[in-house]
């Protein structure tokens, strides 16, 4: 009975010392997880596919190394069926990307050019799906991206490029079969280039920029889902060479002891002040005094009996004075 008891004693130390006892869980079936991040443009002369491969599987397994991507482009059917479509679908050889890091795994950058030549006129459908392990271990195909191949557009030519008041102004020849155009930009703070705006017309002023800040600029010319090679990159760093708005609305109202001037505010940001000028009967306009802030000016140097003529420019922060408004006159009774 001692011996008995004892192996009892034994049995019931072992368990207690192996830890958690749980369910067997079965093997992993190393299926990666979808591709979500599909992107497939045409570019020029070629189609340009980009995605990220999965980190993880659909499981949670950290993924260490692929077997395969499988890339295919083929006729995109109505109603569409994968597996129908991936019958008759090219395939594109694609290398997988170098293992990964299974302790912090991340997504994989990928990226393919495919020839226009075997695939003008063609309305196609561009997708992916990943392997891990040989065999019938693939992921499940990646969003679909539909394309109608046209004929490669051309990327806009001599554009020209200034500053403005309003901002850059770009212009160039229209390319004729082109829907619209692209514009981008890249400041002192981009890493790249950035889309600032789209046209309909063969011209843009980028309203955001700002004097005395270097830029680079790209113009592309785009068809539906086509698009144009970027133009040649043009330069600036805008000076700003441009006056306020001539004031409006001037007006002279004599008083008991002087001629009370008065006009609208200039609009622009950047105004500083106004330049008032007067003359006499005979006389050329002579600037009166320092700048002065405030849309009116006082005028006290006047006779009685005499008519005056007064004319108002607007100064911006740069020094740049404007043209000079219209004359107004007043007798000085």
């Amino acid at each position: 009975m001692r011996v008995a008891g004892f192996a009892v004693f034994i049995s019931l130390l072992c368990l207690g010392g192996c830890g958690y006892v749980g369910p067997v869980l079965p093997p992993s079936p190393e299926i990666p997880a979808q591709v979500k991040d599909l992107v497939a443009v045409e570019r020029g002369d070629k189609i340009e596919i980009s995605f990220r491969t999965p980190a993880r599987t659909t499981d949670n397994v950290a993924i260490k190394k692929f077997s395969e991507i499988d890339l295919r482009i083929g006729p995109a059917q109505t109603p569409f069926d994968f597996d129908a479509w991936a019958a008759s679908a090219k395939a594109i050889p694609i290398n997988p990307p170098p293992p990964g890091d299974p302790f912090d795994p991340k997504p994989l950058p990928m990226s393919e050019a495919i020839p226009l030549k075997d695939l003008l006129g063609k309305h196609i459908a561009v997708a992916v799906r990943t392997a891990i392990k040989r065999g019938n271990h693939y992921s499940a195909w990646s969003n679909r991206v539909v394309l109608d191949v046209v004929p490669p557009l051309n990327m806009p030519t001599d554009v020209k490029i200034a500053a403005s008041a309003d901002g850059v102004v770009l212009d160039w020849p229209a390319i004729d079969t082109s829907e619209g155009y692209r514009i981008l930009r890249q400041g002192p703070g981009d890493k790249s280039f950035v889309d600032v705006g789209k046209a309909d017309k063969p011209h843009f002023v980028d309203t955001s920029s700002q004097f005395d800040v270097a830029y680079s600029y790209e113009v592309i010319a785009v068809s539906g889902a086509a698009e144009s090679l970027p133009s040649k990159v043009l330069q600036i760093t805008p000076i700003d060479t441009f006056p306020p708005s001539v004031p409006s609305g001037v007006t002279a109202l004599a008083g008991p002891e002087s001629i009370e001037v008065s006009w609208q505010r200039s609009p622009e940001a950047d105004t500083a002040g106004y330049y008032v000028y007067r003359a006499v009967p005979g006389g050329n306009f002579e600037r009166q005094g320092d700048l002065v802030n405030l849309p009116a000016f006082s005028d006290r140097k006047v006779e009685h009996g005499k008519t005056y003529r007064y004319q108002i420019s607007s100064l911006d922060k740069k020094n740049n004075e404007s043209a000079k408004s219209a004359a107004t006159e007043v007798l000085f009774q």
